[in-house]
């Protein structure tokens, strides 16, 4: 018996798109899409994620929340969020971004041309984008981005987690967070396989136990 296809990420890439006309679809969509946009200089793409992708985006937000928790540190989560800069001719939405302080009135869309830049900004990928969306982020002033590579099927919390740092010269990658300066790429990705081979409940709990250990 044949297997059933493997429903995935859609992405649709549109050409010569004005930042105008980009407004103008934002309001036609409205706040409730389920479709995540990125714009840059004339190009849109326009992906929808799938369960899986959220799944996986929840997962690493819950560990940020603990380590938050934990280390006693403001924090203001904001997912969605649709991160623009008209000046530039950019605009992207990842799955979240993360202020190390309180800060009121966030809505889901900043201005990053005016806003100050999140300090950390979460991207969850389980297919391959048609823009690059480093420069994006280096462009907006993005401190540090966790991408998370993986894609569908039985092994899609054993991927891959890129921590990158923005340097004078760019983005570099690094084994270590600079929000958590203790935390690894490995660690994370070991959270990921745990919430799986466990329960979420039971990861959390040695999660917990772990962040309390480095704080001694």
């Amino acid at each position: 018996m044949p297997k059933k296809p493997v429903v995935t990420e859609q992405r649709v890439v549109l050409p010569n798109v004005s930042w105008q006309q980009f407004e103008t679809l934002l309001s036609e969509l409205g706040d409730e899409r389920q479709t995540r946009l990125t714009y840059l200089r004339g190009k849109l793409e326009m992906m929808t994620p799938v369960e899986a992708h959220d799944r996986c985006s929840k997962l690493i937000d819950s560990l940020i929340l603990v380590l938050a928790d934990e280390l006693k540190l403001p924090l203001t989560a904001v997912l969605p969020v649709l991160l623009k800069h008209e000046p530039m001719g950019c605009a992207t939405e990842p799955d979240a971004c993360y202020y190390l302080e309180n800060r009121s009135q966030i809505g889901h869309g900043i201005d990053l041309s005016q806003a100050i830049p999140p300090d950390l900004l979460v991207e969850v990928a389980l297919t391959k984008s048609s823009i690059d969306k480093l420069p994006i982020y280096e462009t907006m002033g993005i401190p540090e981005v966790w991408r998370y590579i993986t894609t569908l099927g039985d092994d899609m919390l054993k991927g891959k987690l890129l921590i990158y740092h923005l340097k004078s010269d760019g983005y570099v990658e690094s084994r270590v967070s600079q929000a958590f300066p203790f935390l690894a790429a490995d660690r994370i990705l070991a959270f990921l396989e745990q919430s799986d081979s466990m329960s979420l409940a039971t990861a959390l709990r040695v999660l917990r136990s772990w962040v309390q250990q480095q704080q001694q």
